[in-house]
């Protein structure tokens, strides 16, 4: 009897950890009868993105080193909703607001055929990485912004969905342009030590600054930059 108590109490235990680690994931097309709406309808589907979001959740909470759901390292959330939509700006891909993802109808369009499904995951990676990520407590600065935009195309390219047009390593003008410029610097970063951008995240849950670099690496993020740009390239 002790032993079966003891299995009883142990199946509570993992469902209650299966429970808190558990995150639902909701996929709306409200974009049906448009071009990009039809082509995500035949070629990706809710399933395939769903099981998407799902993987990209995964990847980003082993990349930023958040795999346990208790020990208070990641956001708490319970569903993430993504809505395929008519209503973004040509120019913009996609956007996210809280747990909330949009991705524009118009992007899927130009993307249709063999490009889609890697194109299509690599704006997820990046969107997903904005549900997860910490955003410095929305202190004011003014590389806060540019930052983290290049953390969410660091797991990008992490996952191995770069696209054409990216910048190369060793491009941009400044540390946080952002997006790719901003991903390549913090790979470069990330190289020096691993697992720092898991680290600089994890600083920045309550508050930013620009010295998380000092006492990372312990160079000036500035510094970091010049010896980054002063890399020999082939």
């Amino acid at each position: 009897m002790a032993h079966q108590i003891f299995f009883l109490v142990s199946l509570l235990a993992l469902a209650t950890l299966h429970g808190m680690d558990a995150v639902d994931y909701a996929v709306t097309n409200q974009a049906a009868a448009t071009p990009g709406g039809i082509v995500f309808n035949n070629q990706l589907g809710v399933e395939y993105t769903r099981q998407q979001m799902q993987s990209a959740s995964e990847f980003i909470w082993n990349l930023f080193q958040q795999t346990d759901p208790q020990d208070g390292k990641r956001n708490s959330i319970p569903t993430v909703s993504l809505f395929v939509v008519d209503t973004l700006p040509p120019q913009i891909p996609a956007a996210t607001s809280n747990n909330e993802i949009q991705v524009s109808d118009k992007h899927i369009e130009a993307f249709s055929g063999d490009q889609l499904k890697p194109e299509f995951n690599g704006v997820l990676y990046h969107e997903m990485t904005h549900v997860w990520q910490w955003n410095g407590n929305g202190q004011q600065d003014e590389t806060l912004g540019g930052l983290i935009e290049g953390i969410a195309d660091f797991v990008r390219l992490k996952a191995n969905y770069v696209p054409a047009g990216w910048a190369q390593p060793g491009q941009g003008d400044k540390w946080y342009d952002g997006y790719s410029v901003t991903a390549r610097f913090l790979d470069y970063c990330e190289g020096l030590r691993p697992g720092f951008v898991a680290e600089l995240n994890r600083k920045m849950r309550d508050g930013y600054s620009t010295d998380f670099f000092s006492q990372l690496l312990g160079k000036t993020v500035d510094q970091l930059w010049s010896d980054y740009k002063n890399q020999p390239r082939n």
